[in-house]
């Protein structure tokens, strides 16, 4: 992993401690240009080296995410981030350093209705280093934890993956169930082309750690049909 980059985030944080009413997409929709001047929606951006300035909206719970983006050095930008309620006031604000031509990302990942916030790091070859921030109804709490892969998707029932690259052939499938602020890795599996003949019939996969309790069938058919 290329060193990192200031802290896995630097975050400074300020909380007004009052959770916010839930609205719809479309409500947050209409009020989005008064608080972000008119900028455009980061998942509709394409990736590149250099940033621009860009905004998030959550489902369910009403957040407003601004993302300004400036030069740290030859290679890393600040991400500066700040979360105000659909009603204006501010939630929280956020600093990042990423090496990463990836933009934040919301998905809920652990079903309870809240999306977490991805924010990319780094980005190697194929896979991504995120830091997760769990959503809450007053915002999102920053944890220590790091995700890597090239995608990170839920399954349900709390749990999500995340795929990582290993080689051309190769890849890992990491499956973690996400409860409030804790997070564990329940399971991780190993999906390869080599050891198969007919390419069209899929990769061989198998459980090599954890899972103990549902088995390698059940986290492969995750993992294959996903």
């Amino acid at each position: 992993m290329i060193e990192l980059v200031l802290a896995a985030a630097l975050m400074a944080q300020d909380s007004v401690i009052v959770a916010t009413q839930r609205i719809s997409r479309d409500e947050l929709e209409a009020l989005r240009p008064d608080f972000t001047n008119g900028l455009p929606l980061c998942d509709q951006l394409e990736a590149d080296q250099t940033h621009q300035d860009c905004a998030l909206l959550t489902e369910g719970y009403g957040f407003i995410l601004t993302f300004e983006f400036s030069p740290l050095d030859d290679r890393r930008e600040m991400i500066d981030a700040t979360v105000r309620h659909a009603d204006g006031p501010l939630a929280q604000t956020m600093s990042y350093a990423t090496e990463s031509f990836f933009y934040p990302s919301l998905n809920d990942l652990n079903g309870d209705g809240m999306e977490e916030l991805l924010v990319p790091l780094e980005t190697g070859n194929i896979n991504t280093t995120y830091s997760l921030a769990v959503g809450t109804e007053y915002g999102f709490e920053w944890t220590s934890y790091e995700l890597n892969g090239y995608g990170i998707d839920p399954v349900g029932d709390g749990v999500f993956m995340a795929a990582a690259r290993d080689s051309a052939i190769s890849r890992y499938i990491e499956f973690y169930r996400l409860d409030g602020l804790e997070l564990d890795n329940i399971a991780t599996v190993f999906l390869t082309y080599e050891t198969v003949e007919d390419v069209d019939e899929g990769p061989d996969c198998s459980l090599v750690d954890g899972g103990e309790a549902e088995g390698e069938a059940y986290y492969c058919g995750l993992a294959l049909n996903p």
